[in-house]
């Protein structure tokens, strides 16, 4: 099969695509001829920082139609669509993939968006379980015209919360508004928290949903509330940042890691993965689909997903 691999972590330019043998399906896994791939944060984080095996396909996100189904697998048939999540295959033809991390796609339903779906929507929505935000409350939202941030706006303001959101340019938080965003906040001579302070009139934020971490978190932690949830998703801003131990205690805060992917498959995630294809399907919730380019061109496609300023998601087809 055909697929786009590399074999030194660097920027776009070290894909190759070559031939690569075909992947053999465990017991307990689909093998799908994939029709769509979503480019993740991590793809991009992945392929700059980390080596991969010899010959190792990388990719998280990918969705196509079964060819062969394990003999311990339940619950699907050869023939259907699914999307699909793990932690490396997605980038080739061929996919061979836990069925525990797959998911039914319903008809109707683009293939590309289906893609999308499990890792940047699902995660919005995991995170927010585990924020436990409420209708009426504020959120904040770190990164929000990010393909998590723009999901999470979007399932907050469904659930009635006021929706704060961050970003780097205001022409993207303006294109965010018609997803639900309620304030834009751009980062830049001034701090988040101070323009939320002056904007809210104090520590008025009761969750904070933060896909960059570093400074970004350190930073809106000023403006929780006593009591108040932080999910961290993303360390783009960095993987070691000092957080105030004293603070968290004067102020009760809670700090929740959020790592989607060990838990995709168990019965909460999954349930909360599986409303949003319908949610999809029904226009409920729009995935805006930035680029598409074919697997061949990964190099392409990768340059693509890590331009700022974009709203939507990049996608590859076989």
């Amino acid at each position: 099969m055909k697929a786009a691999i590399y074999h030194e972590a660097g920027g776009p330019d070290v894909f190759r695509y070559v031939d690569v043998a075909d992947p053999v399906p465990a017991d307990d896994e689909l093998l799908i001829r994939v029709e769509a791939i979503s480019i993740e944060g991590g793809d991009l984080a992945g392929r700059r920082d980390l080596m991969p095996g010899q010959d190792e396909v990388p990719g998280y996100a990918a969705a196509g139609e079964i060819l062969h189904i394990g003999k311990d697998v339940d619950g699907f048939v050869v023939g259907q669509k699914v999307t699909t999540f793990h932690w490396k295959g997605s980038h080739a033809e061929l996919r061979a993939v836990p069925a525990r991390n797959c998911f039914a796609v319903p008809d109707g339903l683009d293939i590309g968006i289906a893609s999308t779906i499990p890792v940047g929507p699902g995660t919005a929505a995991w995170a927010l379980h585990l924020a436990k935000l409420q209708p009426g409350q504020t959120v904040l939202v770190l990164g929000a015209a990010g393909g998590v941030g723009l999901a999470t706006v979007q399932l907050a303001a469904k659930l009635g919360a006021h929706v704060i959101g961050t970003g780097t340019r205001p022409e993207s938080l303006d294109r965010v508004r018609e997803y639900g965003l309620g304030h834009g906040i751009v980062v830049g001579q001034k701090t988040a928290s101070e323009q939320i302070r002056a904007l809210l009139g104090g520590n008025e934020v009761d969750v904070i949903i933060d896909t960059i971490g570093g400074d970004a978190l350190i930073d809106a932690l000023k403006v929780l509330k006593d009591g108040g949830n932080a999910v961290l998703i993303g360390v783009f801003g960095g993987r070691h940042t000092m957080i105030d131990g004293g603070s968290l205690l004067a102020h009760r805060h809670t700090i929740i890691g959020c790592l989607l992917g060990p838990e995709m498959g168990d019965e909460i995630p999954r349930r909360l993965i599986t409303e949003l294809f319908e949610m999809a399907k029904k226009g409920d919730l729009k995935i805006p689909i930035d680029a598409s380019f074919p697997l061949s061109d990964a190099a392409g496609a990768h340059r693509r997903a890590e331009e700022r300023g974009r709203i939507g998601r990049v996608i590859m087809k076989p």
